[in-house]
C-alpha cells in the first residue's frame, strides 16, 4: 500500500454556524491587528502552549507552522497524504518503509535526514522523559522497553526503528496496523535537529523546525509567539509574511479583542456569542465539524442497566434536534452513531435507537419490567454542563415516567475518578475527541474491551475481533469490518450517542481564505492578508 492518492469527499464546512468551545483561551489584550508596517501578517488568538516541543506538547496550529510531519491530512477528504514524506508504504501493514522529501532543511539549516526523525522518536517513546504524547508511540516495536512496567528502561531506542538510508527509514510495528499513516499525521512525529538535544529546554520555548514558518522570539506565559515564513521551506508556503500568535485566558476577550480590532482571527468563537457572531463580524465566520462524539455512558455495573430494552429506551427518550437548538444553541449536530459524517468510515443514522421515539421508548422501558429507584445523571463542571443534565433529567421524565431523576456534577478531575471507580449510579455524560478522522479512532478506545476510553465496562468478543481484524487491513479493506462492528455495537447499546461538538472561527475584515479543518482551524498556509 502507498499512500499518495485521494478518495472521495467527506467533509463538509459551512459558513455562518456555531462552536463547541472545549478549552479556555485566554488572556491579554493586544494592540494592532493587520500588518500595519507594510509587511503582510496576521494575529490569531491560541491556548497557551507551556511547552513546543513537538511530542511534548497539545498545541496544535502553532505547531503545525513550525513543524511538518512525514503525512498530513488532505483538507478535503480527511486521509492522509504525503508532506515530509515522499511515500509511506508497506505490503504487510507490519512493517513500513518511509522516504523522505529531498533537500529539505530545518530553519538552522540542519538537513532533515532519517535520523532527525529517529532521534525525535526515540525521545518521545522513552518514558522517563515523561513526554505528553509518549503514548502516541505504543505501537511501535520496543515501547515496551522503553517504558518498563517497573524498574528503569534498559535501552534509549525503539527496536522498530531503522535507518537504511539519509532519506529511508522503516518502522516496524507489534501487530499490523493499516491506519499507520494516519498516526504520522500527528504532531507528535514531527523532526527535531540534532541541535535540539543540546539544550532540550531552551528547545521547547524556541523550538527549530522543518515547517513553513521559523519562530521570531520564545514562548514565554501569556504572551504572543512571532512567526516568520521560511522562504527555504520545500513544501507549500504561507501567504502571509508573519503570523503572531496570541494566547488567552478567555475566550470573551479574545473575542472582544476581534470586534475591537486587536485581533484577525478568533478560534474558537465563545458559546455565548454564536448566537450573535454572524451579525458582528458580517458572516466572517466558518464552522468545522471535528471528529468528537458527546455521549452518554452507561453503568454496565449497575444491573438495572443489564437488560439493552431500559438502554435503548433511555437513548430512544432523548429528543436530540431539540436538544442541540434549545441547549447547545446550535453548537453541535443530533448525534446518530459513533462518528460523525466527516470520519473516514462513519456510518450517520446506524444507531437504530438514537432517534427520538417517545411511544417505542414507553415501550422498550415497559417489556423491560419498567424503572426502579432513584435516577443520577452525572456530568463535568464544564459550562452548560446543568443546562443540558437537566435537559435529559426532563425528558427521562416526561417520556418514561421516572419521577426520581437528579444529576450531580463534579470537577472534571472528580467526575473522572467517579467514572473511573464505577461508582457512578446512572448515565454519565463524556467526551471522545479522535487523532485522527477515521472510525476506528472511535471503535478501538470506546467500546473495544481494552479499549482506553471504555468507560462503561462493555465487552463484546466478536466487536474486538471485528476492529482488531480490520485495523491489521488496508484502510479500504477494512472498512467492512468497521461497519459491521458498529452494527453489532448498536444492537447492545452500551452508550447513548448526544451530539457532535462544533468549533467556529470568525475574522476580521483584514484577512480572507480562513480555513477551517478535521482538527478545527484549517491550514493557516491559505490565510491571505487584505
Amino acid at each position: 500500500m502507498k499512500y499518495a492518492t485521494k478518495r472521495r469527499s467527506r467533509v463538509a464546512l459551512a459558513a455562518g454556524g456555531a462552536a463547541l468551545a472545549l478549552s479556555l483561551l485566554v488572556g491579554c489584550s493586544v494592540p494592532g491587528a493587520g500588518s500595519g508596517d507594510g509587511s503582510s501578517s496576521f494575529k490569531i488568538s491560541m491556548y497557551d502552549p507551556v511547552n513546543l516541543t513537538p511530542a511534548n506538547t497539545w498545541d496544535y496550529n502553532l505547531s503545525k507552522m513550525l513543524f511538518t510531519t512525514p503525512m498530513d491530512l488532505d483538507a478535503e477528504t480527511g486521509e492522509p497524504v504525503p508532506a515530509a514524506a515522499k511515500s509511506v508504504e508497506s505490503d504487510d501493514q507490519l512493517t513500513w518503509t518511509i522516504t523522505l522529501q529531498d533537500g529539505w532543511k530545518f530553519h538552522n539549516g540542519e538537513p532533515v535526514t532519517s535520523a532527525s526523525f529517529i532521534r525525535a522518536w526515540n525521545a518521545a517513546a522513552l518514558g522517563k522523559n515523561a513526554w505528553l504524547q509518549n503514548g502516541s508511540f505504543n505501537k511501535i516495536a520496543g515501547y515496551a522497553d522503553l517504558n518498563p512496567a517497573e524498574g528503569e528502561a534498559t535501552t534509549t531506542e525503539l527496536s522498530g526503528l531503522t535507518e537504511v538510508s539519509e532519506t529511508e527509514f522503516t518502522v516496524t510495528l507489534t501487530e499490523p496496523f493499516g491506519l499507520f499513516p494516519y498516526l504520522l499525521t500527528s504532531n507528535a512525529f514531527a523532526p527535531m535537529p540534532e541541535a535540539a538535544f543540546e539544550d532540550i529546554d531552551g528547545f521547547g520555548k524556541k523550538p527549530i523546525g522543518n515547517g513553513p514558518y521559523s519562530i521570531d522570539n520564545a514562548y514565554e506565559p501569556n504572551q504572543p509567539v512571532d512567526v516568520t515564513r521560511f522562504d527555504e521551506y520545500q513544501g507549500k508556503a504561507g501567504n502571509a509574511e508573519k503570523i503572531t500568535f496570541v494566547p488567552y485566558q478567555s475566550q470573551d476577550t479574545a473575542f472582544n479583542d476581534l470586534l475591537a480590532g486587536n485581533l484577525d482571527i478568533v478560534y474558537p468563537v465563545p458559546p455565548d456569542r454564536l448566537a450573535e457572531v454572524d451579525g458582528l463580524v458580517d458572516g466572517r465566520t466558518a464552522v468545522s465539524k471535528i471528529p468528537n462524539l458527546n455521549y452518554l455512558g452507561l453503568p454496565l455495573w449497575d444491573e438495572r442497566f443489564a437488560d439493552v430494552k431500559v438502554r435503548q429506551a433511555l437513548s430512544l427518550a432523548i429528543d436530540r434536534d431539540a436538544f442541540t437548538e434549545k441547549i447547545l444553541n446550535g453548537a453541535g449536530a443530533p448525534a446518530s452513531s459513533i462518528a460523525p459524517d466527516t470520519v473516514v468510515g462513519a456510518q450517520e443514522g446506524v444507531c437504530d435507537a438514537c432517534t427520538y421515539d417517545p411511544e417505542r421508548a414507553k415501550q422498550l422501558l415497559e417489556e423491560a419490567g419498567g424503572w426502579s429507584g432513584e435516577m443520577v445523571l452525572y456530568g463535568d463542571q464544564y459550562a452548560g454542563r446543568d443546562q443540558e443534565l437537566q435537559a435529559m433529567a426532563n425528558q427521562f421524565k416526561k417520556v418514561l415516567g421516572i419521577d426520581d431523576v437528579t444529576f450531580e456534577l463534579s470537577s472534571y478531575a472528580k467526575h473522572a475518578e467517579i467514572v473511573d471507580a464505577k461508582q457512578a449510579q446512572g448515565p454519565f455524560q463524556l467526551y471522545m475527541g479522535a487523532y485522527y478522522p477515521h472510525v476506528s479512532d472511535f471503535l478501538g478506545p470506546l467500546v473495544t474491551t481494552d479499549g482506553y476510553g471504555n468507560k462503561t465496562g462493555y465487552s463484546n468478543p466478536k466487536v474486538d475481533e471485528l476492529v482488531a481484524q480490520a485495523n491489521a487491513l488496508p484502510v479500504e479493506e477494512g472498512l467492512p469490518l468497521f461497519e459491521e462492528a458498529e452494527r453489532l455495537l448498536w444492537e447492545d447499546q452500551p452508550i447513548i450517542p448526544l451530539y457532535y461538538g462544533y468549533y467556529t472561527a470568525a475574522w476580521s475584515e483584514n484577512v480572507k481564505s480562513v480555513p477551517v479543518g478535521f482538527s478545527g482551524l484549517g491550514d493557516l498556509r491559505d490565510v491571505q492578508v487584505n
